[in-house]
C-alpha cells in the first residue's frame, strides 16, 4: 500500500479543472499572467529609483538651533542639506558627514546630536526627490549630490578632519564616496554588499538584474577604499541580514573594526547613544593617531590582518564619548 502524498491530494482538483478548460481559454488565462507580471516589471522599472529610496516630500519645517542650511542647483530643483555645530563659537576640528538611509528623515536623526561632543560637527543631505530636495533619486546622483556637498564643506571649514558614515542604503554611497575623495575615517552602519541581494528577498519573481539600474555594489566598489574602516551592526537586522554585511566585510581591502550595538535592531540603531559614542570614538581616536590601523596597531609593525568576524568582541578604543 502506498502513501498518498497530501499535496497530490490538494492539487488535483486543481489540474482536473484546468484539464476541462478549453485551450483558448488556457491561452487566455497564460497572456494574462504574463501581462500582470510583465506590467508589475514595467512598474518597478519605471519607479525603482522612488522605490529604492522610498523618496517621499517633508513638510516644511524650521530648522533647529545650530543647523544651517545648504543647497546646490540639480535638474528640476534644488538639492537640499543641512550642516551642524554644537558652539558656533567653537571651532570644529571633526566632521561627520552623513549619508542616510531609505526613507530617512535626516532632521528627526540630527535630534541626537546632542550627543556629539563640542569639537565634532555634523552634516547631511536629503538624497533627490526625498525631504526638502528636489529631482529624481538615483544611485549616482546620490553620489555625486555627496561628493559636491562635501567639498564645499572643506571649503568652509578648512582643515577639518571628515570622518564620512553611511547608514543602510548610504553605506552604499559612502564606499563609492571613498573612491573619489579622501577623508579620515569610514564608518558603516548595517552595510550590504549588493543592494540586488537585499531587494531578491522582496521581490523573488523579479529579473533585479535586467531591471535594476542602481545596484549599489558595494563588493565591487569597495576594493580601492584605503580609509580606516569600522562597521556598526544591529544586534537584530531582519532588512539587512549580518550574512549580508559578513559578506561585504570579507570582501574589504583592508582591516575592518567591527561592533554590535545590543538592544537594537535595523531602524532603532541610530536612535542608540552607544552608536554615536562610537562613532565619536572611531573618529577621533584614528584622526589623532594616522599611525595605526582600524584595530589599533601600528601600520609599520603589522601585517595587515583580515577582518574581523561580526559575532567577535570588537576593538573599543579611547576617546570622547559624547555629550
Amino acid at each position: 500500500m502506498h502513501d498518498t502524498d497530501p499535496k497530490d491530494v490538494s492539487t488535483r482538483p486543481l489540474l482536473r479543472g484546468l484539464a476541462r478548460l478549453p485551450y483558448r481559454a488556457l491561452a487566455t488565462t497564460a497572456a494574462l499572467t504574463a501581462g500582470a507580471f510583465i506590467g508589475y516589471w514595467t512598474y518597478l522599472a519605471v519607479n525603482q529609483g522612488r522605490l529604492l529610496f522610498d523618496a517621499r516630500r517633508r513638510e516644511p519645517r524650521e530648522l533647529p538651533e545650530g543647523i544651517t542650511a545648504y543647497s546646490h542647483a540639480i535638474p528640476g530643483g534644488m538639492l537640499r542639506g543641512y550642516a551642524w555645530r554644537a558652539d558656533a563659537r567653537q571651532d570644529v576640528t571633526d566632521l561627520l558627514f552623513y549619508l542616510p538611509g531609505r526613507g530617512e528623515d535626516v532632521l528627526d536623526t540630527m535630534k541626537f546630536l546632542d550627543w556629539l561632543p563640542a569639537q565634532v560637527g555634523f552634516a547631511t543631505f536629503d538624497y533627490r526627490g526625498m525631504g526638502d530636495s528636489d529631482g529624481e533619486p538615483s544611485a549616482a546622483a546620490a553620489v555625486a549630490d555627496a561628493s559636491q556637498f562635501l567639498l564645499h564643506l572643506r571649503r568652509v571649514l578648512p582643515g577639518v578632519r571628515v570622518h564620512v558614515v553611511g547608514r543602510s542604503l548610504g553605506t552604499g554611497v559612502a564606499v563609492q564616496l571613498a573612491d573619489l575623495q579622501d577623508f579620515e575615517s569610514l564608518q558603516l552602519i548595517t552595510p550590504y554588499d549588493s543592494l540586488i541581494e537585499v531587494v531578491r528577498k522582496r521581490f523573488p519573481l523579479v529579473p533585479l538584474r535586467q531591471l535594476m539600474r542602481h545596484h549599489f555594489d558595494s563588493i565591487a566598489h569597495c576594493k580601492k577604499v584605503v580609509q580606516r574602516t569600522k562597521v556598526l551592526l544591529a544586534e537584530v537586522d531582519v532588512v539587512v541580514p549580518h550574512e549580508c554585511s559578513e559578506r561585504l566585510m570579507a570582501a574589504w581591502p583592508g582591516p575592518v573594526a567591527v561592533e554590535t550595538i545590543a538592544g537594537t535592531d535595523h531602524s532603532s540603531i541610530v536612535a542608540h547613544r552607544r552608536t554615536w559614542e562610537a562613532m565619536t570614538e572611531f573618529a577621533l581616536h584614528f584622526a589623532r593617531h594616522p599611525e595605526l590601523d582600524a584595530h589599533g596597531n601600528r601600520l609599520d609593525e603589522v601585517d595587515m590582518p583580515a577582518p574581523v568576524p561580526a559575532d567577535e568582541t570588537p576593538l573599543h578604543v579611547a576617546g570622547t564619548g559624547g555629550g
